[in-house]
Formats: structure tokens, sequence, C-alpha cells
């Protein structure tokens, strides 16, 4: 089962676990406590979906091309949705993690890293 693309690239190497994901949370734009202790929220137009995904160990060749699909600080990427067993497509911001060489030989290997995507449109 593919959980992540990107210009059909299928993402591979997701650590069991690592694929992290809240669909359609509403975006909250402001929140005022009132006299009688009740909250007011006012929520944006648009339900927002964020997916962190944890990637195992890569050799270079195999980080180069992964990163490669999140060089853009957004970027339309497809996901596989809990709620609708489908796969969906929607615009994301993306985070970018810190990365650590485990070792700088020839074939060098990278930690484990995540990438967060936020989304911040429709497609």
């Amino acid at each position: 089962m593919t959980l992540l693309e990107h210009e059909g690239f299928k993402f591979k190497n997701i650590l069991k676990g690592g694929y992290r994901i809240k669909e359609d949370e509403p975006e909250v734009l402001s929140e005022v406590k009132m006299s009688d202790r009740s909250i007011k929220r006012n929520y944006g137009d648009m339900p927002k979906t964020s997916i962190k995904v944890k990637f195992g160990q890569l050799d270079k060749d195999t980080y180069k091309e992964y990163m490669s699909h999140f060089a853009k600080d957004e970027d339309i990427y497809s996901y596989f949705s809990f709620n609708s067993q489908t796969m969906k497509t929607k615009k994301f911001f993306v985070t970018r993690p810190e990365v650590a060489a485990l070792s700088i030989t020839d074939n060098h290997k990278y930690d484990e890293f995540e990438i967060e995507l936020n989304q911040c449109g429709v497609v």
C-alpha cells in the first residue's frame, strides 16, 4: 500500500508507526474567553490536513532522491486517507528536518528523519 506520493514517485522506507495524519481539522482563526467562562472560536473556511512521515535510515542516493521531492516550500502531494480509505491530493507546506549522517564512507548512511506536511490549499 502506498501512503505518500509526489509526482508519481511512491515513497517507501516509512517506519512502522511513522505515518501520522490529522485529517480535516478545523482551522481556528481566533479564540476568546467569554465572561461566563465559555469559549468562542472563529474558524477558517478550509479544514486542514497535517501529515508527519518518519523515514528509516537511507543511503546517500535514496536520501538525495527523497529530498528532491521535498525541495519546494509548498507542493502538491497525494496521501492515503484513513477516513475515506482512498488516495487524496492536496497542496501542503513542507517542513524539512535536521538530518544526521551515521557514516561518511563511499555509501553515506543517513539516520531516520521526519517530514511534516501541513495543508495550505486544495487541488
